[in-house]
């Protein structure tokens, strides 16, 4: 996907404004009204990706729906709202440029990311949320979809679906599927239908003033440590081997927490719940344990998932 280059006068006010940065992307920016007040104060950021029919060269269209069509009509947010326009697919790869960018310019929480988007818009903020877990605090896609079997990676991304059951466009079953297989995985994810709305459950979806209360008690997920008993860790020891078996790793407890070894390496994992393991608090990476006796298990939660067996008992 290209972003279009554009140049425009930079003034600082809490209308959104044209702005143009060095990786070369188009977007609309909104400061909060006191983001000039402080200068040490850092702000959560929302990222908008609109839909299909705002895309091209001419900014004025991404101002037709969503969020930026609040804040043209003069509604007041205490975030950065940033609104990129694509001609084309949203591309992961090109809005994770632009929020580094934009990272290094603004003074943003990092802890308090959102991402949002609606229709195509919607369809970007789950491929982005399931492709980059961990950055986002929340994700609000409206009437969108995509690929259920990704899902897993947003186990610890509070989420907030909205879709029209009246949608002829994209219809209601693209998000069921979603949050359907994102609720086993994080049982926490809202889901609200709008039972008369058509393709645009947008305007409904953004009029909901819990929907920003919600959003914004969000921070970004990290792993913290507890204390389990020792013979619980001991329960895990043992030789596990992946199901491809070229890999083999050797578990073992320490006190309060595991080693795992393989291929000469020691690696220290630490317990968030009594069957579930980390090995760093700023990396999306967990270990999961199952079963019992001959089937227990662990499955490593990394960028895929990888299945380990237990062969011998430590």
């Amino acid at each position: 996907m290209l972003f279009l280059i554009c140049f425009f006068n930079r003034t600082v006010s809490a209308q959104q404004r044209h702005e143009k940065i060095i990786i070369e992307s188009n977007y609309l920016l909104y400061l909060p009204e006191d983001y000039q007040q402080d200068s040490l104060k850092k702000f959560p950021l929302v990222l908008f990706l609109h839909g299909s029919g705002e895309r091209g060269n001419d900014l004025d269209k991404v101002k037709a729906q969503g969020l930026p069509r609040l804040v043209e009509a003069g509604k007041k947010f205490p975030f950065i709202l940033v609104s990129p326009q694509s001609v084309a697919d949203w591309e992961t790869r090109d809005l994770m440029l632009l929020l580094q960018g934009l990272e290094k310019k603004y003074r943003i929480d990092d802890e308090r990311l959102y991402l949002t988007g609606l229709s195509m818009g919607g369809y970007g903020s789950w491929d982005m949320a399931t492709k980059y877990p961990g950055l986002f605090a929340a994700v609000i896609p409206v009437c969108g979809g995509g690929d259920p079997s990704t899902v897993w990676n947003m186990r610890h991304t509070p989420t907030w679906v909205f879709h029209g059951a009246k949608d002829d466009a994209v219809p209601l079953k693209a998000s069921q599927e979603m949050v359907d297989a994102l609720r086993i995985e994080n049982p926490s994810v809202k889901f609200t239908v709008f039972p008369e709305a058509g393709h645009d459950s947008w305007t409904a979806a953004y009029d909901t003033d819990s929907l920003y209360t919600w959003m914004l008690s969000q921070k970004v997920f990290k792993y913290k440590a507890i204390t389990l008993d020792q013979q619980v860790l001991e329960n895990y020891q043992g030789h596990y081997v992946n199901s491809i078996g070229n890999d083999t790793i050797r578990v073992t407890a320490a006190p309060g927490a595991l080693i795992g070894t393989t291929r000469g390496r020691m690696v220290e994992i630490k317990p968030y719940d009594k069957n579930k393991f980390f090995i760093s608090e700023d990396e999306p990476v967990d270990i999961v344990f199952s079963g019992k006796g001959k089937k227990q298990q662990f499955v490593i939660n990394d960028r895929r998932r990888e299945v380990y067996q237990l062969i011998k008992k430590e």
